[in-house]
C-alpha cells in the first residue's frame, strides 16, 4: 500500500512538474556530456541557461528556476569558453544575476554561495579603492559568514585587498584557518586543496604545500562533479609545476 501511494504521488509530481525546470535540471545532471576535457559543452549551457530563464515565468517553481539559473550561469563562467577579453563584462553579468537573487532569496544556500564567491572574484579583480567604494570585503564576508561557507572566506581572506586602518578585514591571517575549516568540511572538493596549497606556496611553506597537492590529486574525480574536479586536478598540477621551480628538492 504504501508503495502504491509513493507510486502515485511520483507520478503526480511529474504530470505538474515545469517542464522548462525539468529540462534544465536534466542539463544540468548531462553538463559533464559532450565536454572536451575540462571544457564544458557550450549549446548545453546555452540551452539550460535558456530553460531556467523560462522556468523562472512559472511562480510555483520561481526559486527553484532562479536558483537553477545562477547555478548554471556560473558554471558557465567557468567551464565554457570564451574570449579572455569579455571576462569582466560576463563577470559582472554573474555579480548583479546572483546579488538580484541572494536579495530576493537570501535563505538558498546554493545562491548565496554562488553569490559570495562571485562577488570575492570580482573584487580580486578590481583595484583596492574601488572594492572598497563596492563594500565586497563586508558583503562576502556577511553572506559567507551566515551560510558557513569556509572556502569562500579563506578565499577572500587570501585575494582581497587589504588596506591598512581603513579597512580591518580581511585579514591575511586568517585565510589559513578558514581554509583548513573549508578542507575539513568538504575534502571531496579539489579545491579545498588547491587554495589551502597555493596559499602554503605563497608563504613558502613547500613541505605543506606539496602534502596537499599529492593528498588532493590521489583523490581522483567524483562522477558527480566531473568537469569541476578535471579543472581543480589541472590547478592542482599546474601549482606543482610552480612548487617545482621553488623548491627543486620535490621536483620528480
Amino acid at each position: 500500500m504504501r508503495l502504491l501511494t509513493a507510486i502515485i504521488l511520483f507520478a503526480a509530481v511529474c504530470c505538474f512538474a515545469n517542464p522548462d525546470l525539468a529540462f534544465a535540471d536534466s542539463c544540468y545532471m548531462a553538463r559533464a556530456e559532450r565536454a572536451n576535457g575540462d571544457k564544458a559543452d557550450k549549446k548545453n549551457a546555452e540551452l539550460m541557461i535558456a530553460a531556467y530563464k523560462r522556468a523562472q515565468n512559472d511562480s510555483t517553481v520561481e526559486e527553484k528556476a532562479t536558483e537553477g539559473l545562477v547555478k548554471s550561469v556560473y558554471f558557465a563562467f567557468r567551464f565554457v569558453p570564451f574570449e579572455k577579453s569579455k571576462r569582466k563584462v560576463k563577470l559582472d553579468t554573474l555579480k548583479t544575476l546572483s546579488e538580484n537573487a541572494y536579495n530576493r532569496y537570501p535563505k538558498n544556500k546554493v545562491i548565496a554561495h554562488i553569490y559570495a564567491a562571485s562577488v570575492s572574484m570580482w573584487g580580486a579583480e578590481k583595484n583596492p579603492l574601488a572594492s572598497v567604494k563596492e563594500g565586497v570585503a563586508a558583503k562576502v564576508r556577511d553572506v559567507a559568514t551566515a551560510t558557513g561557507n569556509y572556502q569562500v572566506l579563506g578565499r577572500a581572506h587570501q585575494l582581497l585587498p587589504h588596506i591598512p586602518i581603513i579597512l580591518s578585514w580581511p585579514d591575511k591571517a586568517l585565510a589559513d584557518k578558514y581554509l583548513n575549516m573549508a578542507l575539513k568540511q568538504d575534502p571531496g572538493d579539489l579545491y579545498n586543496y588547491f587554495f589551502l596549497a597555493e596559499l602554503y606556496l605563497d608563504q613558502k611553506k613547500y613541505d605543506e604545500a606539496q602534502k596537499l597537492i599529492d593528498k588532493g590529486l590521489s583523490r581522483g574525480v567524483r562522477t558527480d562533479y566531473m568537469l569541476e574536479d578535471k579543472r581543480g586536478r589541472w590547478h592542482l598540477k599546474e601549482l606543482q609545476k610552480k612548487l617545482d621551480k621553488k623548491h627543486p628538492r620535490q621536483a620528480k
